[in-house]
């Protein structure tokens, strides 16, 4: 590639990474959620009658009336519902960790903060909130630095910041006030219980957060990691890095660094022009107003007439100018140069036409430019010389009306395809480009007025594209999604089945039927419309009814209310196994199994009626059934040989890739396309990419991206100012010519 190439490499940008949540992934940050919440859970199971007799004695002290209901109040949910309190807590901070995990990709463009009033007791709460994060985080300091850094790792988030760690103390501070709005408890009171939880956390959590990141060590996630040393993200660009071209400014300083190599771009060519002639040129118009003119005319004159086609010579011949077609690719500054044209041109006008057909040496040689853009730019040869000689602006200025209007032109390349619609968008380019030819005489504003029809072109080229790609991708992104969700359903479904059963006294004939059979729906429900869907969620709950309903009822009230919904659990029960097409024997048994269990439950001081064992040719039928009538709905999708992945600058470019990011792919022939993405799958890694219509796509994996990166068959295309570029190599070419260095 050459230095003045739009394509540049993808090692000159540092990107944010994109969180990826692959089925390992979860299951490690699932281990750790469950070492932290149970942990937590347990340390303040021991101290509940400690923190009862703190608030009973804080109670008595307060003077304060509505105080010292706050305080009766948390210490009369504690001593009578801790089981119900600890369990609301758990629950609250399960959804708050589902919540954070499952946010894998955040808009483009940010997101608008909206400013509010907020009333002072959702202020007492947040400031409540703000205070036992900060007193717990300051307590588990080096244990959350090691923390924050593994769940960064392993979510490829090495930015994660401290509130957003599904593992740290702000979001358990959140999810325990949840928990006590849940049981109702009053505002105030939940401020007071916030406290006493936080007093008994403090002394325990650092040992939780030290047993949490020993379980992520021995899974090789950041082993060596120093303590007390965050690691921050770094910019890894490496402009020697091979592929296109070199480092780019950033925008912020694009005017004042370009103003000034335009100045010294000039005073290098003053200095080539009095190298030449022998004196200065100052003092003399850019125009050149020589005395031995051409038929009375200057070098702007002469430009003129050969703008419109040809020049008059004093001998009565005519001069003209290799004929430029709509596909022709020639340097006609180069023919000038040896034209009798010259002889009106001052010493300093000889210098910029050599410039200025330097300048276009360098676009016509830029290949990721196509050849039918770069015949429109050339035709543009004779006016952008006259406006350089008009205008020193022209070096000096990157938005000056003439660059805009050649930068507009080339980063109207990916809009081009070689069919109907590109030939079309070619042609408006084409008349615009000849609009320019006609009208330029010296007002440079003509160029301003292409360079805005130009700009709006593609800017209407480029949304007009990003509605068909996301309409035309749709088929291809719920494949890919749905691929996902069979991958991460397993770890889900064991999940969502372990926290219904957990501490629970369900019999085995229950447990089996959940784990063995119901897992099957869940895992068809979940893979069809994902953890938000309702049939996942209506069979969810349906799993946790089933539980609790044949646990001992020890009160009328749970007995009556078993009456009312055996019916609608039995019926959704009886649809749901008929969805998987469950084998009929395994159907009828479980039935059979669940009257008992459902007797023995309305009677828990009677002696339970034992189950009725089964036969070993039971058993085996059974067996067999499990092992071949398994339903095709749920099977697995087969499993793929996984691409092993490197994780180098080349993984890391690839990951940070963003929606509607050009990457120009090149082919053993020679031969490259065009390709735009449009979509990222954040537990596959799958990256899908469109063309330039919108209309056809292919997907590629990331590991195959970062291959083709790092072996330079992928490139971004970075659509810069080619001018930019261009000046750049000017300069280095004229400082040559000077003997600088």
């Amino acid at each position: 590639m050459s230095d003045n190439s739009v394509v540049v490499n993808l090692n000159q940008y540092e990107r944010s990474r994109r969180p990826q949540v692959s089925a390992e992934t979860l299951a490690m940050l699932h281990g750790s959620r469950d070492l932290l919440i149970e942990g937590a859970t347990r340390a303040l199971t021991r101290q509940t009658e400690a923190m009862e007799n703190a608030l009973m004695a804080m109670a008595e002290r307060s003077p304060l009336l509505e105080t010292r209901n706050a305080y009766y109040s948390a210490q009369g949910l504690l001593s009578k519902q801790p089981n119900e309190l600890l369990s609301a807590c758990k629950d609250a901070y399960y959804r708050a960790f589902d919540k954070l995990t499952n946010a894998s990709e955040k808009p483009a463009g940010g997101e608008l903060l909206e400013l509010s009033l907020i009333g002072a007791q959702d202020f007492e709460l947040t400031l409540a909130i703000d205070k036992a994060t900060s007193r717990l985080r300051y307590n588990c300091a080096e244990e959350m630095v090691a923390l924050d850094a593994r769940v960064g790792h392993i979510v490829s988030r090495p930015d994660l910041a401290e509130n957003d760690n599904p593992l740290g103390p702000r979001v358990l501070c959140s999810a325990l006030l949840d928990g006590f709005a849940s049981m109702l408890l009053p505002q105030n009171a939940q401020v007071v219980l916030l406290n006493q939880f936080d007093l008994v956390l403090t002394t325990e959590l650092a040992q939780i957060y030290q047993s949490i990141n020993q379980y992520l060590v021995d899974r090789r996630i950041l082993p060596d990691l120093k303590i007390g040393l965050k690691s921050r993200p770094r910019n890894t660009a490496n402009p020697t890095h091979g592929g296109a071209s070199g480092n780019v400014a950033a925008s912020g300083n694009l005017d004042s660094s370009q103003g000034e190599s335009g100045n010294v771009m000039f005073r290098m060519f003053e200095q080539l022009a009095r190298g030449n002639s022998g004196q200065t040129s100052g003092g003399r118009s850019a125009g050149g107003a020589g005395d031995s003119g051409l038929s009375g005319l200057n070098l702007l004159d002469s430009l003129t007439q050969l703008q419109m086609g040809s020049l008059m010579l004093p001998d009565g011949g005519r001069f003209e100018l290799p004929l430029l077609e709509v596909a022709t690719i020639h340097n006609v500054l180069r023919s000038l140069q040896q034209s009798p044209v010259m002889q009106t041109a001052t010493p300093l006008d000889a210098v910029l036409v050599d410039a200025v057909a330097m300048l276009f040496d360098v676009v016509f040689e830029d290949a990721a430019i196509p050849d039918h853009l770069k015949a429109q730019i050339a035709r543009l040869q004779i006016p952008v010389l006259k406006a350089a000689m008009l205008d020193r602006n022209f070096f000096s200025k990157p938005n000056h009306p003439v660059r805009r209007m050649l930068d507009a032109i080339a980063t109207l390349s990916v809009h081009l395809p070689d069919n109907d619609a590109g030939n079309a968008r070619l042609e408006v380019i084409s008349e615009i480009v000849s609009r320019v030819i006609d009208d330029f005489e010296k007002d440079v504003a003509v160029f301003d007025l292409a360079a805005a029809e130009l700009e709006e072109l593609g800017s209407k080229l480029e949304v007009a594209l990003d509605e068909t790609a996301d309409v035309s991708l749709q088929p291809e992104i719920a494949q890919i999604k749905r691929l996902e969700r069979t991958e991460l359903a397993p770890v889900i479904v064991h999940d969502f089945i372990n926290r219904a059963l957990k501490d629970q006294p369900v019999a085995e004939a229950a447990r089996e039927f959940l784990r063995r059979d119901w897992a099957h729906l869940l895992t068809s429900d979940y893979v069809s419309e994902g953890e938000l869907g309702a049939h996942f969620n209506s069979h969810v709950e349906t799993m946790r009814e089933l539980v609790w309903s044949v646990q001992p009822k020890v009160d009328m009230d749970a007995r009556l209310m078993l009456v009312r919904i055996l019916p609608g659990l039995l019926k959704r029960l009886r649809e749901g196994v008929a969805e998987i097409e469950l084998p009929s024997k395994l159907c009828d048994r479980f039935f059979a199994n669940l009257v008992i269990l459902h007797a023995n439950a309305v009677r828990p001081n009677a002696e339970p009626v034992p189950l009725p064992e089964m036969t070993p040719e039971e058993i085996e039928g059974i067996a067999a059934i499990t092992t071949s009538d398994i339903p095709a709905s749920v099977a697995s999708a087969p499993e793929s040989a996984a691409e092993p992945e490197i994780e180098d600058e080349s993984t890391q470019q690839a990951r940070g890739l963003s929606k509607g990011e050009w990457i120009e792919f090149h082919y053993d022939d020679g031969t490259f396309r065009w390709a735009r993405l449009g979509w990222v799958g954040g537990v596959k890694n799958t990256y899908l990419f469109s063309d330039q219509d919108g209309m056809n796509s292919f997907s590629i994996s990331l590991s195959r991206l970062a291959d083709k990166l790092r072996r330079g068959e992928a490139v971004l295309v970075e659509r810069k100012s080619i001018t930019e570029s261009a000046f750049g190599k000017l300069m280095k070419l004229f400082r040559n010519k000077l003997g600088h260095a």
